[in-house]
């Protein structure tokens, strides 16, 4: 076989990738990306489609200890620490993954998760939190992070973040900081027109939380009126 430099340049791994996505890469072409160079006779892909045959397939090597890894002919201390990273990086999204599904995410679950963060803050801070069709958290994301009094706030951002993420369903949570929960008629306003905007792109906002220091207040009976 060619090395990979005397393949035709559409047919090489990297330059595949760029011109057409590096989900249209064979478990092959992606090895070799993260290998990048094979031995004296072997390309980089070639090791790679050895190393899948002989494992039989991408499952069974990425369960190869690390150890293990470098003995493996063609792949050496360097190699054998990227493969052992990306295989450690996917088990942990995998476990993140997992989580995600096991929880049933709530209002008074998001309460609980940012009460201490939200309530030593003296500053007043906007998060969004956005779901998938299943109601599973996607991405926890802070969209601004203003001083006690004043927070400037676009609702394109939380759009924009949605869209960018594929969400189906978002809560926003912010926090009073040294005050009571109680919404204030900004807050009221705010919260009503950006759950009628939620209706109108068919992106529900399930919950609007505020943080105080005596508790959280809620917003969703609120919003079953327009969603």
């Amino acid at each position: 076989m060619a090395i990979i430099k005397e393949l035709p340049t559409l047919d090489r791994p990297r330059e595949k990738a760029l011109r057409y996505g590096v989900n249209t890469l064979s478990d092959a072409e992606l090895l070799a990306i993260l290998i990048s160079k094979g031995y004296q006779g072997k390309s980089a892909l070639e090791v790679s489609n050895e190393l899948l045959s002989e494992f039989k397939g991408l499952t069974m090597l990425s369960k190869v200890p690390f150890g293990d890894l470098m003995s493996l002919k063609g792949i050496k201390e360097a190699k054998a620490i990227t493969l052992a990273v990306i295989f450690e990086l996917h088990n942990r999204l995998s476990l993140k993954e997992k989580e995600n599904e096991e929880i049933e995410v709530s209002s008074e679950y998001l309460y609980n998760k940012y009460k201490v963060k939200l309530s030593s803050s003296t500053q007043e801070n906007l998060i969004l939190i956005i779901l998938n069709s299943r109601r599973n958290i996607i991405r926890e994301k802070t969209l601004y992070i203003g001083t006690e009094n004043n927070m400037i706030f676009s609702y394109k951002d939380v759009w924009r973040e949605m869209f960018s993420n594929q969400g189906k369903y978002f809560y926003l949570i912010h926090n009073h900081p040294g005050k009571s929960s109680s919404p204030s008629k900004e807050d009221i306003v705010f919260t009503s027109e950006l759950f009628l905007e939620s209706k109108r792109l068919k992106i529900p906002m399930i919950d609007h939380l505020i943080i105080g220091d005596d508790g959280y207040y809620s917003f969703q009976e609120l919003g079953k009126k327009y969603v």
